[in-house]
């Protein structure tokens, strides 16, 4: 088997497979044809009192028969053993795509046959019963046309599979783009073989008058066939594919339209207008352009195939799709020449050619025109296809072989193209990409804000809302002072500012541990209003705030000023003092709201201490609370109060 170089059928190449298939294609357009001509007889001999239209009618079923029995099933054997000697793996594949219409082809042939061959047998008993052995003859030319259909398609299928590539179905594989034309084409040819060798026939005949009636009938059926053969053959020419032969094969499909129009007008003008002019020598020429036409359908059939895939086979080359990803390992060499060494580059190249391109570009060897060739500029561009072919090129079939394989064929086409007069400049080199230096961005390490940065940050923290028994107090505004505070990197706490001036001292140290958590939750916000609780304080000598900076020590000093009572205390209730001395000291600044803390208290507030022990010390670090009140509310002092607070 001359794995894998083979090559698609053709009559011109291969003697013998071409020779079985002219003679099949021929003896079933006969069956095709008689079958038709047998029910024109009939038809023609139901209307007529002329018992040689009957005559006529059984010599046609006679001939019909003996053609498919004697003529179409050896040729059909013997072609089928001729391919699968020569291409086992393209008629396995073709069988396992077209199983189920071959056998019903061969079903339907043999059904055909068996009512043929009864409408022949009861020709002598019913032949006055037309209607019964008419339906016979239908069923029978019926038969014969759908068995031809299948052969038709898959011979079609084989020069385009159309969308049979994308999505493999047996809908999509027996109507195939070129199935209509070529059918079409066929039809016509058939109907006009059959009717030039009618023509023969009605020479023989010895009586005139039958044979000039003879002459005319046949040549109206030959002018229909031409004249549908010439639409068939451009329509079957434009579904073509394209393929390395072009020229070839529109100088081809040309010839036939040619000779297709050259029978028609001739048995037109003289099989109908002057049916007595008929002649031996007429008839010999129509019979000789209709076996042309016959013999150029297989030849347009065998040049105008492109490459494809045909279930999952590489067409014309012989390779499997499966065969192919084991070559990219293996090699396709090593399996094709098994042990045999691997030969030199340029060998190399050129067998992987032959195997994989000769089939569609054998132009290349020889041709030298460059126009023909691939346009490839630089060298390396062939390599590069070859690489892309898979994934850029999926029209293309798939590419087997090692990679040592692939570089020895882009070689082998790079020096095809400078024998054809080409040259291919050198690829360029990269350019350099130049690094560029990368620029850290210094690392600015920043302390822990401090509460003015938080406040800041996010203004709304800054103000929380006191409650007072269900009444929400809003915080003041924060200071300018306390906005931009100073930041000292080793304490990371925030200077503590001066007791304003009116602040209440804190009460003695000796208080109950009980009373003083109940008033723990300290707010930061309200440490930062200071300022403008003392400016209050000075224009209202009736309202006592108590303002703690969270940041100070934990000293007795201070350990009382977290709340402040902002009602007017009632007729005959005491008020208790607050002293802002250590105990020991009786220090009594509660009776005066006006009264100023001593200067050592002073710069015993504004001592600094770590953040972390205020953080300890304190109950909740950021938190305000507000005194309770020692009675009831007034209303009528609580309404005073937003106006107090909103004056300057």
């Amino acid at each position: 088997m001359p794995f894998p170089f083979q090559e698609a059928l053709s009559f011109s190449d291969h003697l013998l497979a071409g020779g079985f298939a002219f003679l099949f294609a021929v003896a079933v357009a006969c069956v095709c044809g008689g079958s038709v001509f047998t029910l024109v007889s009939k038809f023609r001999a139901s209307q007529s009192m002329d018992p040689r239209c009957d005559d006529l009618d059984l010599g046609c079923a006679k001939t019909t028969r003996a053609l498919a029995a004697w003529a179409v099933c050896p040729l059909g054997l013997g072609l089928w053993v001729v391919m699968m000697a020569r291409h086992p793996r393209m008629m396995e594949q073709l069988h396992s795509i077209f199983i189920a219409p071959a056998l019903l082809g061969l079903l339907l042939f043999g059904l055909s046959f068996c009512f043929l061959h009864q409408y022949t047998a009861s020709w002598g008993r019913d032949r006055h019963e037309s209607r019964p052995r008419f339906a016979w003859g239908l069923v029978s030319a019926t038969g014969f046309w759908c068995a031809a259909a299948v052969l038709v398609s898959i011979c079609a299928f084989s020069a385009h599979t159309g969308a049979w590539a994308a999505q493999p179905g047996l809908w999509n594989a027996f109507w195939n783009p070129t199935f209509p034309a070529a059918f079409l084409t066929w039809a016509a040819v058939s109907i006009s073989i059959f009717g030039a060798f009618g023509l023969l026939y009605a020479l023989a005949r010895k009586d005139s008058a039958w044979r000039v009636a003879l002459v005319h009938e046949l040549g109206k059926w030959v002018v229909a066939g031409a004249a549908v053969g010439v639409l068939g053959w451009i329509w079957w020419g434009i579904s073509l594919p394209e393929s390395p032969n072009q020229k070839l094969v529109f100088w081809l499909v040309a010839a036939a339209v040619g000779a297709q129009a050259a029978l028609g007008g001739v048995a037109y003008r003289l099989g109908v207008r002057e049916p007595e002019m008929w002649c031996r020598r007429h008839a010999v020429a129509a019979s000789a352009l209709v076996l042309f036409l016959m013999a150029a359908c297989g030849w347009v059939y065998a040049e105008a195939k492109g490459n494809f895939l045909i279930h999952r086979y590489m067409y014309r080359n012989g390779m499997i799709i499966e065969e192919a990803e084991d070559s990219n390992q293996t090699g396709l060499w090593n399996i094709v020449n098994l042990g045999e060494p691997m030969p030199a580059q340029e060998e190399l190249g050129a067998f992987s050619f032959r195997a994989q391109c000769m089939a569609c570009h054998a132009d290349w060897v020889k041709s030298q025109d460059p126009a023909r060739f691939p346009r490839f500029r630089l060298k390396g561009d062939a390599l590069r296809f070859l690489g892309e072919m898979r994934s850029k090129h999926p029209p293309y079939p798939l590419l087997a072989g090692a990679p040592d394989e692939r570089r020895a064929l882009a070689e082998y086409l790079e020096t095809l193209i400078t024998k054809s007069g080409r040259t291919l400049a050198s690829r360029p080199a990269p350019t350099p990409v130049e690094s560029k230096p990368v620029t850290r961005p210094a690392v600015i390490s920043k302390t822990s804000p401090t509460d003015a940065e938080k406040s800041r940050e996010n203004p709304e923290a800054g103000k929380p809302e006191m409650m007072e028994k269900g009444v929400a107090v809003p915080a003041l505004p924060l200071p300018d002072a306390a906005q931009t505070p100073e930041k000292t990197q080793e304490a990371k706490v925030p200077e503590k500012e001066d007791r304003p001036i009116g602040s209440l001292a804190p009460p003695a140290a000796a208080q109950d541990a009980k009373e003083s958590q109940a008033r723990e939750p300290v707010d930061s916000a309200v440490s930062l209003t200071r300022s403008i609780d003392s400016q209050n304080m000075e224009t209202s000598g009736e309202e006592k705030a108590v303002l703690i900076t969270p940041s100070a020590p934990p000293s007795d000093a201070e350990d009382g000023a977290k709340a402040w009572d902002g009602r007017k205390p009632e007729e005959g209730e005491e008020v208790p003092p607050v002293s802002s001395s250590p105990p020991g000291e009786g220090q009594d600044a509660g009776s005066s709201p006006e009264a100023k803390m001593p200067p050592a208290k002073e710069s015993a507030a504004a001592s600094a201490t770590p953040l972390n022990d205020v953080q300890n010390n304190n109950p909740e670090y950021g938190e305000s609370v507000s005194a309770a009140p020692s009675g009831p509310p007034d209303d009528s002092q609580d309404a005073k109060k937003p106006e107090e607070k909103n004056s300057p």
